[in-house]
């Protein structure tokens, strides 16, 4: 790497870090706000309120670095442009594309960064959240949903649901219940069905697959027990413990979460939200990338020096923009029945598109 890439790479990051850090700060506010309402109930307290808030940090660096590369490279490089060296850079012959090219190196990294982030980070601390936010159900001194940590560790928990008693030995990070037990009983307390599963998966809606389960019935007579290998339940928890206790399908690994689109598929459910989601996620690399290069052409070629308000100003209504139109993509795919991952995929292709052609026409 070249003096002048290192130059570039530095003043580019010295102009993200702050941003970055000011976002978070931010929305971590906002989202500690939120978290504090929860405090007292059950056994939740502001140790997991705050808890809770460092969790879904990794979620919110990858949520928001697309607008904070384009807003820290209007920063850091525009300091630059402020004091002509890019100027004097285009002077010495070097081309705007040879100038973007530490920045492409960068915008590399952090989507590394950011598959990383999505793949193995980001799906193990929401799970830790849901834990902690679990707690809202629970009476202090209960067992919590822990993992298996050793023996004399108890993970279950009971609940109550549409007249039926259920036992849920383990929320695992998947969307899925482990050692799962129902029972109906009659108006004089007898028990007269009892189902058991040892996994039970969330679909949507509320509606769970169980899988290889034992569905007894019982009677004056006797006992009667069948097996199937799958079977549909509506409402094993209620709407509230379910959000509370399952991680949101957008926080699975995209490996993960295409396993799940297609299983909703082999059970005819629809996915489109669920696609949504994915491809989503798949835009990230694209957007990111398309707002660190669109910096660049607002900045070369400028023979005046330009107010930092005024490049944060633009720099955000650009990311703003940026944000609702992949809102409404998402939206858009869902109801009119598009194609999701060409619709999704969009705006992330056109910011890079637009990206390279302003650079190349200030070549």
């Amino acid at each position: 790497m070249t003096k002048i890439d290192r130059y570039l790479s530095i003043s580019f990051l010295g102009g993200c870090v702050p941003v970055l850090l000011l976002l978070l700060s931010l929305f971590s506010f906002l989202a500690l706000s939120e978290a504090l309402e929860d405090v007292g109930e059950g056994a939740y307290e502001l140790v997991d309120a705050l808890l809770v808030v460092v969790y879904t940090l990794p979620a919110l660096v990858v949520d928001l670095l697309p607008v904070t590369v384009l807003l820290g490279g209007l920063l850091g490089l525009g300091a630059l442009a402020n004091n002509l060296e890019l100027i004097s850079m285009r002077a010495a012959a070097i081309t705007p594309v040879r100038i973007a090219l530490p920045i492409i190196k960068l915008s590399v990294v952090l989507i590394a960064v950011v598959m990383l982030l999505q793949n193995l980070v980001i799906p193990r601390v929401e799970y830790n959240a849901a834990q902690l936010r679990a707690k809202t159900f629970m009476d202090p001194g209960l067992a919590g949903l822990e993992e298996e940590t050793g023996a004399g560790v108890n993970n279950e928990f009971w609940t109550r649901n549409k007249g039926y008693f259920i036992r849920i030995g383990l929320v695992r990070p998947n969307r899925t219940l482990a050692g799962v037990e129902i029972y109906q009983f009659d108006e004089q307390g007898n028990l007269v069905k009892a189902v058991q599963t040892p996994t039970a998966e969330l679909l949507q809606d509320n509606t769970w697959l169980l899988h290889k389960v034992r569905k007894t019935q019982l009677d004056n007579t006797g006992a009667q027990s069948e097996f199937k290998d799958t079977l549909l339940w509506e409402a094993l928890l209620s709407e509230e413990q379910t959000r509370t206790l399952i991680t949101p399908a957008g926080s699975l690994a995209p490996a993960d979460l295409w396993r799940f689109i297609q299983r909703l598929e082999e059970n005819n459910m629809n996915s489109e939200s669920s696609r949504v989601m994915f491809w989503r996620q798949m835009s990230i690399p694209l957007g990111l990338l398309g707002m660190a290069l669109l910096s660049l052409p607002f900045l070369l070629g400028s023979t005046r020096s330009v107010p930092v308000g005024q490049r944060v100003a633009m720099g955000g209504l650009v990311g703003i923009t940026y944000y609702l139109v992949q809102q409404i993509s998402g939206h858009l795919a869902g109801i009119l029945h598009w194609n999701v991952a060409l619709t999704v995929m969009a705006p992330g292709i056109l910011i890079l598109g637009i990206a390279i052609i302003l650079l190349r026409r200030t070549n």
